[in-house]
């Protein structure tokens, strides 16, 4: 009888003992995932097609480039962008299931992207992601002289200052995996670069959506009673 009664609280302990765990990991996973700082560890790798962009580059001529034979037109700057992404401290081992982000380059069409991979924070450590991205001149056409300088102005300036310029903004929204998705409001953290490379790092929930107010049952009014009806009242 002992036995069984061992095993029986065994059966509903560990259960008990996973939902309490549970219980205390969510209010710690969701404070930091507010709490995550990113920052942006400069720009990599700037090219137009094959086309390295020298980072002394002082100035690029497009007829300089049609005679390299660097036919631009439809062509995007090319660049990686490595960020670091740090919990706080003493915050509890998460694994990301992938993350979305948004770029907001001054001169460029935004460019938005999502990522598939897992990445494990721990906290206090950074951990280093990398963004290919693809900057489109922000011009009507993407062909033609003006396509062309814009381009080259773009490229250069990245390549010439290896960060993101002032009045870009970057946005990534992490995204928990199985059932912690469902339980745990994903943050949006937004970097903003400001004059000089400072930057500006913040995280935002987001905002729940508003619950339709039932219209309240209104009987129709009475009509008012005509002369008739009061001569038929009246005794």
């Amino acid at each position: 009888m002992d036995k069984v009664s061992r095993r029986v609280r065994r059966m509903w302990v560990l259960p008990v003992m996973a939902v309490l765990v549970s219980c205390v990991a969510l209010p710690q996973a969701s404070f930091m995932l507010g709490r995550l700082a990113l920052q942006s560890m400069g720009v990599e790798n700037v090219r137009i097609g094959r086309w390295a962009v020298p980072v002394d580059a002082l100035t690029l001529e497009p007829t300089a480039m049609a005679r390299a034979g660097l036919d631009m037109a439809g062509m995007p700057v090319s660049l990686d962008l490595p960020l670091s992404l740090t919990p706080p401290d003493a915050a509890p081992d998460v694994t990301l299931a992938g993350y979305a982000w948004r770029l907001v380059v001054p001169g460029a069409e935004p460019v938005t992207g999502d990522v598939n991979e897992p990445v494990a924070l721990r906290g206090g450590e950074p951990a280093t992601l990398h963004l290919p991205i693809e900057l489109f001149p922000d011009t009507p056409e993407r062909e033609g002289p003006d396509y062309d300088q814009q381009l080259l102005a773009l490229a250069q300036r990245l390549a010439g200052r290896q960060q993101l310029p002032a009045g870009s903004t970057l946005s990534l929204t992490p995204r928990l995996d199985g059932q912690m998705a469902q339980l745990i409001p994903a943050p949006t953290i937004t970097l903003d670069i400001g004059d000089g490379g400072t930057q500006d790092s913040a995280a935002t929930l987001p905002t729940p959506p508003e619950r339709a107010t039932p219209a309240a049952d209104t009987a129709p009014a009475s009509p008012a009673p005509t002369a008739r009806d009061r001569d038929t009242l009246q005794p």
